[in-house]
């Protein structure tokens, strides 16, 4: 079976994708846990292609507040890999390093953002080095480029500077446990069709 974007994809394709997922939100529990120095769990993540214009409503709304982080993939597999941080999710991470009470993502300074930042970066790391890991390729992961503004104006902003992209995107829908803090966490993966390509090719998995 031949593929030109995401919607031709199978259900032993969508598994793959998904074990991709479920190793990754382990890992990324893992790390998570290390650096915060507390228990981190991870549910089984719900994993989904939806079209990216359909996004928003998975997050809450075009107008709710987030917190984007950009980070792009090269070499074997080329895309990019969005993280949207909630208001919820970003005071836990902060309120790990130090106090502060944060109502609304306009409290967030630039040592609070930093601290967001990391958090992300080791996340999404981890995610990445998985996919890596599965499928002997290496992926190089660019710099993130963080927004703080509406869901919408974050999807735009984020597929602005990745024009190549198609319009269909992998949803990582997940409730983290911190301690005893239960907070949503929302992965976007974005993949050029030939780099899904050599990703099934490597795992043998046909299309």
């Amino acid at each position: 079976m031949g593929f030109n974007n995401l919607n031709d994809l199978d259900a032993m394709h969508l598994d793959v994708l998904r074990e991709i997922g479920n190793i990754g939100s382990g890992n990324a529990a893992t790390s998570l846990s290390s650096m915060l120095n507390t228990p981190v769990e991870i549910e089984v993540p719900n994993i989904s292609l939806i079209n990216y214009d359909h996004v928003s409503q998975y997050l809450g709304g075009k107008d709710r507040k987030v917190i984007g982080l950009a980070l792009g993939l090269e070499a074997d597999i080329e895309g990019v890999m969005l993280h949207v941080v909630q208001p919820k999710f970003a005071s836990r991470i902060i309120n790990a390093f130090y106090p502060k009470e944060i109502q609304a993502l306009e409290d967030i300074n630039e040592m609070d953002l930093s601290a967001v930042k990391e958090t992300s970066n080791i996340t999404t790391a981890a995610y990445v080095n998985s996919m890596a890991t599965m499928t002997d390729t290496f992926i190089n992961i660019t710099p993130p480029i963080e927004y703080l503004d509406t869901v919408e104006n974050v999807l735009k902003r984020a597929s602005d500077r990745f024009d190549a992209i198609g319009h269909q995107v992998i949803y990582i829908d997940e409730n983290l446990y911190i301690g005893d803090t239960e907070i949503k966490s929302s992965m976007i993966l974005i993949l050029q069709i030939d780099s899904l390509k050599k990703l099934f090719d490597k795992l043998g998995i046909p299309y």
